[in-house]
C-alpha cells in the first residue's frame, strides 16, 4: 500500500480536473496494470476513466447542439463545427493514453470513436429533417455542404488539424470559380 494513494489516487485527482475540464494531458500519467489493483479498484478506476470520457464528451455535445442552434448563416455554423473539433483530440488523448493497457485502450478509443461517428449522423439527419419540415431547398443544401465540408469525424482519422482557416496557406485548397452573367449591353 502507497502511502500517496499510489498510481490510482493520480488518475483520479486526474480525471477529476480533466472531466471538469482542465487542460491537462495525459501522457504524464503512471502505466496502469491490472494486476496492480484488486479486482474492485480496478473496476472502480475503469469506471472513473469511462466516466470523465462521457462527462467532456456530454459537454462537448451540449457545446455544439448550442453553438450550431445559434449559427445564423452558414459561416458561423461552419466555425462551431470547427471549434468542436478541437474539442475532440483532448477526448481522444485521454482514450488513447499510453499508460493504459492495450486492450482498454483499444475499447476506449472505439467507444469515443463511436460517439463521433453517432454524432456526424445526427447532424445528416437534422438537415433530412429540414427537408421534411419544408425548409427552402437553397438553405437546406447549404447546411449539408457546411456539414460534410466539415466532418467531426475527421479526427479519428489521425492528429487533428483544421484543415481550413486561419493555419491553412492560401494554395492549399483550391480554389472556387465564381461566373458572374453580364448584363446585356445595348449599343
Amino acid at each position: 500500500m502507497w502511502g500517496s494513494g499510489g498510481a490510482y489516487r493520480e488518475w483520479a485527482g486526474f480525471l477529476e480536473r480533466w472531466a471538469a475540464g482542465e487542460a491537462a494531458d495525459p501522457a504524464t500519467l503512471p502505466p496502469l496494470t491490472p494486476a496492480d489493483f484488486a479486482g474492485d479498484s480496478w473496476a472502480r478506476l475503469t469506471d472513473r476513466i469511462t466516466g470523465a470520457l462521457d462527462r467532456r464528451l456530454v459537454a462537448w455535445g451540449e457545446t455544439l447542439t448550442r453553438e450550431l442552434g445559434g449559427a445564423r448563416d452558414e459561416f458561423a455554423a461552419a466555425r462551431a463545427l470547427n471549434h468542436a473539433r478541437w474539442g475532440l483530440p483532448p477526448i481522444r488523448a485521454l482514450a488513447g493514453a499510453p499508460a493504459l493497457p492495450d486492450d482498454l485502450r483499444e475499447r476506449l478509443i472505439g467507444l469515443v470513436d463511436n460517439q463521433i461517428t453517432a454524432a456526424q449522423r445526427q447532424l445528416d439527419e437534422s438537415v433530412q429533417r429540414l427537408r421534411r419540415d419544408g425548409v427552402p431547398r437553397g438553405a437546406i443544401e447549404a447546411r449539408l455542404r457546411t456539414i460534410r465540408d466539415n466532418p467531426l469525424t475527421a479526427v479519428t482519422a489521425g492528429p487533428h488539424t483544421t484543415g481550413a482557416g486561419w493555419d491553412a496557406g492560401p494554395v492549399d485548397r483550391p480554389r472556387r470559380r465564381v461566373l458572374l452573367e453580364r448584363p446585356e449591353t445595348t449599343t
